[in-house]
């Protein structure tokens, strides 16, 4: 980079001029009378007082029209085109260099700027009249996407300007109609998508976005909005950009901008900020929002949405996951600008979205190139070598991708065997899976007869529950549905027995009780069913597994701190429909590290808890493997062995090899601050590198103040 260029990154960047000259659901007039209108009324000096006016969305047949129009008296005979004008003052035309126009259409449509033709969509490019119809019908996701122009901004002209649109219908038979319009001007390049953020890790982030035109990028970013004195850049000039941040602190927030080595285009204010997550291990409070077949791009996500930032906001959320038809019918480009980066803009740009794969993500390619997810265990986890099915760390919790739509879903393919070295791998506190086709349902679909929910049962929830998954998250059926505490039900639903239920309560702390678990093998996991989050669909929810079931619009919220797990399924009217609670107890006893246990741990030297004392532990008899380890801590005497908080201390956690006489030997210091009038356990763990339990055991010192 040459020193002019550096010295000019290290300036701040200015701020573009961005106005919205008309923005969406805006006031229109309208003529619906079925009349051909000729030319005329895209002039500037025509007469439209007589026409109709309402706000947009305009339209019918949809039921989310904020102005119903007519098609006329026979609805079999519908109007094929329908009129709209809208003038619009601008007082300074010359300072834009860049006009972008959004377009919401059912069935096709003609747009005119001042009389000039600068869009025309879904119709024949020539031979334009008045009974002309649609190329092609919209329908379903369709209807709600909005689609770029660029327009020349020499157009436009100082104070009055108009827009002029026809809408033409596929047939006269169509049953709905749609119009929207937004149009933008700037003085610098427009920011089409994004930002968005991927592939977080304790140091590092991906900031993506999208240029009206192909620009160098620059990221500026810093621990204030308004101190942004840390710069990366690429000179490759593209208009879809992508560029890593790293040497991050852990734990951090910090602010951001996008746009070119000369001209920041986005950011600069407090919700263009990202938290980097904590050190791999580490305990901390964590919010998980997940939302399934949200990828509907109407006011039914929308609401889901609003429901949730109202309730929890959009600041504590750390990290959200998205279960698949993400972007309906088939995850095309202009769908999942619709259902994902115009519907959640401000999330994506402050929390990293991991999705999988669903059944109407057809489009591989798009769905691709459009995420940026790990498959070389970048973010914690294992290497997969592939998008569709990964892994990665958050604090103390691993999640695992799995892709349950175009990957060989066999136990002995690429994916099964990768799982399985996956779970050896992790030691974390807790394990979260997500996939699109749920291994039990009785909503819109049926775990029982259809080949992709039952081979992900049968292939993996074996796989699965003896690497110690704690829960499994799915879409695809259109409902809610949440199971029992249960192990070992890979058959139909009339297979399942009473005895998988490894506790037949409901979970609720106000009703039967937590769910209470140790974090090992077969010691049962709770599956949810959380497709509901754009669509609703009737099934009979009466899987013997679930405990709670309902056909609702609604997201799950997930809030795990140390060795609790909350689930809340919030509906789309902001009431909690539905919660549990997962409680780790202590670590199980596991006979294969018996050994270890004799001759039980030595307390050298002191063994009262003065607070600042050093302490010193050895651990004799043959360790359990090459490479374990030992990590140390204490709980007050009055909890329950292995029902009691284990409270490791940051600078207790002690994790060198085994020493060559077979013994593990540590010391240290007692806290600072330690429970006063309490008698402490002092408690080790040893641990295998190759498994997620291990063995614990203790030995009790004097009290505090005696």
């Amino acid at each position: 980079m040459n020193v002019a260029l550096l010295t000019l990154l290290m300036l701040p960047a200015q701020l573009p001029v961005v106005d919205v000259l008309l923005p969406r659901h805006s006031e229109w007039k309208y003529l619906d009378d079925g009349s051909n209108q000729g030319s005329a009324w895209r002039d500037t000096g025509f007469d439209d007082s007589s026409w109709s006016q309402g706000f947009a969305e305009l339209g019918y047949g949809d039921s989310d029209e904020a102005t119903v129009i007519s098609f006329g008296p026979n609805s079999n005979d519908k109007h094929i085109t329908t009129y709209f004008r809208r003038v619009f003052s601008v007082a300074n035309p010359g300072q834009y260099s860049h006009l972008g126009l959004r377009l919401l259409r059912d069935d096709g449509a003609v747009v005119y700027l001042n009389g000039t033709e600068v869009q025309r969509s879904n119709l024949p490019g020539s031979g334009l009249g008045f009974n002309t119809v649609a190329n092609s019908t919209i329908a379903a996701a369709g209807e709600h996407n909005f689609s770029w122009a660029w327009v020349d901004p020499q157009l436009l002209v100082p104070g009055d300007n108009l827009l002029a649109v026809e809408v033409h219908q596929r047939s006269a038979t169509s049953s709905d109609l749609s119009f929207d319009l937004e149009l933008v001007a700037s003085d610098a390049n427009l920011v089409t998508r994004g930002p968005y953020l991927q592939l977080a890790t304790p140091t590092s982030i991906r900031i993506r976005w999208r240029t009206d035109q192909d620009t160098d990028s620059a990221v500026r970013y810093g621990l204030s909005p308004t101190q942004l004195n840390q710069t990366v850049t690429s000179a490759a000039v593209d208009n879809h950009h992508s560029l890593q941040l790293t040497g991050l602190t852990p734990e951090t927030r910090y602010y951001y901008s996008v746009g070119t080595t000369t001209k920041t285009l986005a950011g600069e204010d407090a919700t263009y900020s990202f938290r980097t997550p904590p050190e791999i291990g580490a305990s901390r409070r964590t919010r998980i929002w997940v939302v399934g077949d949200s990828g509907t791009a109407d006011q039914r996500p929308q609401s889901v949405r609003d429901a949730y930032q109202t309730k929890f906001g959009y600041e504590d959320t750390d990290l959200w996951l998205m279960l698949g038809d993400n972007a309906y019918d088939d995850g095309l480009r202009p769908e999942f600008q619709a259902a994902v980066f115009d519907t959640y803009p401000e999330l994506l740009r402050r929390s990293v979205v991991w999705p999988t794969r669903g059944n109407h993500e057809t489009q591989a390619a798009v769905y691709y190139d459009l995420f940026t997810l790990p498959t070389a265990g970048e973010a914690g986890g294992l290497a997969s070598g592939t998008e569709a099915y990964y892994s990665f760390d958050h604090g103390n919790i691993h999640f695992i991708c799995l892709d349950s739509h175009s990957t060989d879903r066999s136990p002995s393919g690429a994916m099964a065997l990768w799982l399985e070295n996956d779970l050896a791998a992790t030691d974390q506190e807790w394990i979260i899976a997500f996939w699109h086709h749920p291994p039990y349902t009785k909503g819109s679909h049926d775990s029982d007869t259809e080949t992709k929910l039952v081979e992900m049962r049968s292939n993996f929830l074996p796989i699965l529950e003896a690497g110690g998954v704690d829960l499994v998250l799915c879409g695809h059926s259109h409902s809610y549905e949440r199971s029992y505490l249960i192990d070992g039900h890979y058959g139909t639903s009339g297979t399942f027995q009473p005895s998988m239920k490894l506790d037949s309560g409901d979970g609720r702390e106000d009703g039967d009780g937590a769910y209470k678990k140790t974090p090992e093998a077969h010691q049962g996991a709770v599956y949810c069913v959380a497709g509901s989050s754009g669509k609703l669909s009737n099934g009979p929810l009466d899987h013997p597994a679930m405990v709670h079931s309902v056909i609702a619009l609604g997201s799950v919220v997930l809030t795990i701190e140390g060795r609790r797990l909350d689930l809340a399924f919030l509906d789309s009217a902001g009431q909690v429909e539905d919660r549990m609670t997962l409680v780790h107890q202590g670590w199980l006893q596991n006979d294969r590290f018996a050994t270890a246990r004799a001759p039980g741990p030595v307390l050298l030297g002191s063994g009262e808890t003065t607070p600042g004392a050093d302490w010193e532990l050895e651990l004799t008899g043959a360790p359990p493997r090459a490479n374990a380890f030992l990590v140390v801590g204490f709980e007050t005497l009055d909890a329950a062995f292995h029902g009691g908080t284990f409270v490791p201390v940051p600078q207790w956690i002690l994790s060198d090899r085994t020493d060559t006489h077979g013994s593990l030997h540590r010391q240290g210091r007692w806290p600072e601050h330690l429970p006063p009038a309490a008698t402490a356990h002092f408690q080790y763990w040893v641990k295998d590198p190759l498994a997620r339990g291990g063995l614990r055991g203790s030995n009790a010192v004097t009290a505090l103040h005696p």
